[in-house]
């Protein structure tokens, strides 16, 4: 019998584990793949009423509504993977401008499982569409509008296309005629007697811009920025002349519907959508001088609205779905709001459940369990959400000019704000150490420093000012690295936290520094301008560059989990990026994953190898990782050493 001394057993233990090691660590080299796995919320910007449905636009989600009851309770959710920002319907259907993913063509036939039929992803970023006649003409935001046949939905033949010189912003069609609200470029007029071949007949330059148009023949009634409402006259379609205009009392006119009005003596009220503004009451009994007559404020960007009897619903951007009552238009009053997830800033997990910043919404509360995202709770802070710190039971919000507010989070389905503490500037990171929170607040603040050992009682122990715009902030022992915009990267000694001061020389990248992460004894600084920054920190007197990598979109802030970097990129996604060699060689970008809406921030679940995205418009969007692995065929020996 062989003996084998323990010496070798002890090398066969560690050349085992060092075998298993080598088998399931991550490369750098091997592919890497992702998907999209849930998504819940976003901003509205379109909407369309009949008299059955309601279809909004809610981030890249077309979700249905009974436009009969004053509550926005869903129906029906569809999830299209672009952000919405046309919606016609024509019997059964809905046809959707869905930005990058162009065209949707969605069944409405059972509005509790709206079902997505055909489409056309060639089309641009689009913006607009309008339906006539077994034709849908997609309006992209280059100023192109796509010709499509479809008489067969389930079938859409692009015919062709016709440019125009602005945006594309609104179709409307009437008769012969196809109405573009073309931005700055004016109303752009084609004609359709040949419906398959769009042909230019004018464009209406007497205006600063054309944001959407309605018409109502023989009048057009023209949303028009800054300048209000403008009333044209279709006596001659292909020459519209300008009636009357008016200015409103607040906000950028973007979005115009007409009440419902008597044929015989024409319209007497019409609504506009406004950015800042709400909803715009105007009267135009008399077409030569409309008149604002009323108002209803709303929190968000209103840039669309549809009409259903006395009742008028709003698409706010941010700020949601509304519903207006306007049985008395001079007293429009708000009935009820539909907002989930519409402006995902920023988004901290624990165990199953998902915490998320959302800007003027405060603070969502979601599980997250078998690929399903659910609301459990909101808490509506004073502020503008935008960061967040967890150390469990509580959670800690930068929350802009409502300072930095903790929450109580051991029960998730009942969020409670436990204290709350304000200062200087608008604060727009947090980072815990210690019993102290480190907020990153703005020009004005610099960095604050808080002992929250008491978190019913936090107190300000400190500020250090720094000479740029504290955007956000990492803490790692008796440091606290500060992303502070144009001035790159700041380091402040906190070892005595009543006492910390800024130390050594400061890294000044190109770009605007958004967010920080560290990493071993490396930052890595998202540049806000597609750069991605490694810098030494061994020596905080001295930090040093040792590597950059050029990204995608807009790098805006990371987290760094293993040897990867994901940042988040704006409009260009979530980036993957290896740090195995902090140098960053091109190659050390591994991946870019496209999402709906505009990547602000992302957090990590490593177990489930599931990357959590808020989104911003886009909402919170959950992304599943493939990350590869090295695999080599066992070693397999026998007897002793």
């Amino acid at each position: 019998m062989d003996i084998i001394h323990p010496s070798n057993v002890l090398i066969r233990l560690v050349l085992a584990i060092a075998i298993l090691a080598i088998l399931f660590t991550p490369t750098a080299s091997a592919q890497t793949s992702a998907h999209i796995v849930a998504q819940l919320g976003g901003a509205s910007y379109a909407i369309a009423a009949t008299d059955m449905l309601l279809c909004a636009g809610v981030g890249p989600n077309l979700t249905l509504f009974s436009p009969s009851t004053p509550t926005l309770t869903p129906l029906g959710n569809l999830y299209l993977g672009g952000i919405v920002r046309g919606i016609a319907v024509v019997g059964d259907y809905a046809y959707v401008a869905a930005s990058a993913q162009g065209l949707r063509i969605v069944s409405l036939t059972n509005p509790a499982a709206p079902a997505l039929i055909s489409g056309r992803e060639e089309l641009g970023s689009a913006q607009s569409i309008a339906v006539a006649n077994g034709y849908a003409y997609v309006g992209d935001d280059n100023g192109n509008i796509y010709v499509l046949d479809i008489h067969d939905p389930t079938n859409p033949i692009l015919l062709g296309s016709v440019s125009t010189p602005g945006q594309a912003l609104d179709i409307e069609i009437v008769d012969d005629y196809a109405y573009v609200a073309d931005g700055r470029s004016g109303l752009y007029i084609l004609s359709l007697a040949d419906p398959a071949h769009p042909q230019q007949t004018t464009v209406y330059t007497q205006t600063a811009e054309a944001l959407d148009v309605a018409i109502a023949p023989p009048f057009a009634y023209l949303a028009a920025g800054e300048e209000g409402l403008q009333i044209l006259s279709l006596a001659d379609p292909a020459q519209p002349t300008l009636l009357g205009a008016t200015p409103i009392s607040m906000g950028i006119a973007s979005g115009v519907a007409i009440a419902p009005f008597d044929s015989a003596i024409g319209p007497t009220h019409v609504y506009l959508a406004a950015q800042e503004g709400g909803l715009r009451v105007i009267s135009v009994s008399t077409s030569g001088a409309p008149e604002e007559i009323a108002a209803c404020p709303t929190p968000g960007l209103a840039t669309a609205l549809a009409i259903h009897g006395n009742r008028v619903f709003l698409a706010d951007g941010a700020g949601g779905v509304h519903t207006m009552d306007v049985a008395n238009p001079l007293q429009p009053t708000l009935a009820n709001t539909y907002s989930l997830l519409s402006d995902a800033c920023d988004v901290a997990l624990y165990n199953r459940y998902v915490f998320v910043a959302n800007g003027a919404g405060g603070v969502h509360a979601l599980s997250y369990a078998n690929g399903q995202l659910a609301l459990l709770d909101t808490w509506d802070t004073p502020g503008y959400a935008v960061s967040l710190a967890l150390s469990y039971p509580y959670l800690y919000v930068a929350d802009e000019e409502g300072g930095l507010r903790i929450l109580s989070i051991s029960e998730p389905t009942q969020l409670l704000e436990v204290g709350a503490i304000t200062g200087p500037g608008m604060a727009s990171g947090v980072a815990l150490q210690n019993h102290y929170a480190f907020v990153a607040a703005g020009e004005e603040g610099g960095l604050w420093i808080a002992s929250v050992y008491n978190p019913a009682a936090p107190s300000l122990v400190n500020t250090v000012s720094t000479p740029g715009q504290a955007v956000d902030v990492a803490v790692a022992g008796e440091y606290a690295y500060v992303a502070d915009g144009e001035w790159g990267l700041r380091v402040i000694y906190v070892a005595d936290p009543t006492a910390a001061h800024e130390i050594g020389e400061h890294f000044d990248p190109p770009g605007y520094a958004s967010g920080i992460a560290l990493q071993s004894s490396y930052a890595y600084l998202a540049s806000g301008e597609e750069d991605l920054f490694s810098i030494q920190i061994s020596n905080p007197l001295r930090p040093d560059i040792v590597g950059a990598i050029t990204l995608p979109g807009n790098a805006l802030n990371l987290t760094i989990n293993g040897n990867y970097a994901y940042i988040a990129s704006g409009k260009a996604g979530l980036q993957i990026v290896s740090t195995q060699d902090p140098t960053l060689p091109p190659e050390a970008l591994l991946l870019s994953v496209p999402l709906p809406g505009m990547a602000s921030n992302v957090a990590m679940d490593a177990v489930r190898h599931l990357a959590f995205v808020a989104a911003r418009d886009g909402g919170l969007v959950v992304v599943r990782l493939d990350l590869p692995m090295r695999l080599y065929l066992p070693i397999i020996w026998k007897g002793p050493f």
